[in-house]
């Protein structure tokens, strides 16, 4: 009688384990090595897939932060070959030495011509003589897109 019971526990645990990677999507660092500030470990976007009734989106950047920022921005945009479009700007301070949760809601859904990708963009407007803020950290990824999306297109 115990026996029936642990299997659907086991199951349900597991499940509820899974849940948040299930949201993960695959990213990659725009300059394709790492950055010194520290490391994304993952980003989490919400709804996953993206559905044609979906506009607006949230995206989690999960990392650790080697570095301080006491006057910085988190940029998201859609770029293309030919396009790059500004979705979402909001201000961000960072301690060293802790891991790192950027939350950003209500991203506007673009979709461009051709193959793009998201990028989100840490800036730090203390670093360097330069008016323009420095790139601290960047990542990009796909947007994960349902079936009945990629028909539809």
């Amino acid at each position: 009688m115990a026996v029936s019971h642990v299997q659907p526990m086991l199951i349900l645990l597991v499940s509820l384990f899974s849940l948040p990677a299930l949201r993960a999507v695959d990213f990659e660092y725009c300059n394709k090595s790492g950055y010194d500030f520290g490391n994304v470990t993952h980003v989490e976007i919400s709804p996953n897939p993206i559905g044609p009734e979906d506009f607006e989106l949230s995206i989690t950047v999960f990392g650790y932060a080697k570095k301080s920022i006491d006057s910085g921005s988190i940029e998201v945009y859609a770029k293309s070959e030919k396009v790059t479009d500004l979705l979402r700007r909001q201000a961000c301070v960072i301690e060293a030495g802790t891991n790192f949760v950027l939350p950003l809601s209500e991203v506007p859904k673009d979709v461009l011509e051709g193959e793009y990708k998201y990028v989100v963009a840490l800036l730090d407007k203390d670093v360097g003589n330069s008016e323009e803020p420095a790139e601290r950290m960047c990542v990009d990824f796909s947007l994960p897109t349902s079936v009945l999306t990629l028909v539809s297109a």
